[in-house]
């Protein structure tokens, strides 16, 4: 991080962004770092293409979060995303131009667009590599600082329980937790507590799932979250049921999204590279977790996605 305090300590106003469809470290890293920038008196703008979804749309600072690309800012700064492609209508070439772009990310499939790059594919978290920046600008830990970057580290590693969770993310969590940060509420509003409606959509996607040859699959039509009323983000958790499932190394969860496009989440036991998948097929992300976004008809994204986990596997 040496590169990297120099450039924020100098700068008045600071540009934070993230990724489209957010998650839990996205949002969390993100606000994270703008209240630690804002204690130090630096004006910070923080962005995302997408809402925050449930449940870290309550974190403190998410009301600050707009849609809208950069303006004057002194620096941009850009939190778990592997390509400016991922930014959605936050990037355009000209308003990221003629000023420090600094990218911060733990993805082995990051691309390194920014003028500055610290890409660390050991970091459980964004989350956890913003706390190592945070320490290092000497910003005292405050309770709403450590709630956000907790929530990041605690949902991207699924409490704890990916291959990720060194003894310094736990180290790190500790601090977060001396800091003021609720572990228990975290993980309560992260996974304990879902609306009924999202359930019923579980519900419904696990009768109907399939499982074959290690691999387990579902799709979810725009038609069943229209149905329950549900919102495509707000699906979390889903595709880690089904890579729970007795005898399944790979898992995918193919959703329809109500912008025409197809959602595809990865996940694996480790043994498989599932990351070699999502960028084969235009996405990216991590071993034993990544995603893709296309645009074409559910089955023949499912069919594409069966073929790539397949070569995948294939010895």
């Amino acid at each position: 991080m040496d590169s990297v305090c120099p450039v924020l300590l100098h700068a008045h106003t600071v540009y934070i962004a993230t990724h489209v469809s957010p998650d839990g470290d996205a949002i969390g890293s993100s606000l994270g770092l703008a209240l630690a920038l804002g204690a130090l008196g630096k004006r910070c703008t923080v962005a995302c293409a997408d809402p925050a979804p449930p449940p870290v749309s309550g974190l403190p600072g998410a009301k600050m979060i707009v849609a809208h690309p950069p303006s004057n800012q002194d620096v941009i700064v850009v939190l778990d995303t592997g390509d400016v492609s991922r930014l959605g209508s936050l990037y355009t070439p000209e308003s990221f131009s003629g000023r420090p772009v600094i990218n911060i990310d733990h993805h082995l499939s990051n691309t390194r667009f920014g003028t500055i790059n610290i890409i660390d594919a050991q970091a459980a978290a964004v989350g956890e590599m913003v706390h190592t920046l945070v320490v290092a600008m000497g910003v005292p830990l405050n309770s709403m600082i450590a709630t956000c970057l907790l929530t990041a580290i605690v949902t991207d590693t699924i409490g704890f329980r990916t291959s990720s969770t060194t003894p310094n993310v736990l180290r790190t969590a500790a601090a977060l937790m001396e800091a003021g940060a609720s572990l228990t509420d975290i993980v309560q509003q992260s996974f304990e507590s879902r609306p009924l409606p999202v359930l019923r959509v579980w519900g419904d996607v696990l009768s109907n799932f399939h499982a074959r040859n290690g691999v387990a699959w579902a799709t979810i039509s725009r038609q069943l979250l229209e149905l329950h009323g549900v919102k495509d983000d707000e699906i979390k958790g889903l595709v880690n049921i089904l890579r729970g499932t007795q005898g399944i190394v790979v898992s995918a969860l193919i959703m329809e999204s109500t912008d025409g496009t197809v959602k595809v989440e990865f996940r694996s036991n480790g043994q498989v590279n599932v990351a070699a998948i999502a960028i084969a097929l235009g996405g990216g992300g991590h071993r034993a977790a990544s995603g893709c976004t296309m645009k074409a008809p559910l089955a023949e994204v499912e069919q594409r996605v069966l073929d790539e986990i397949n070569k995948q596997l294939r010895p």
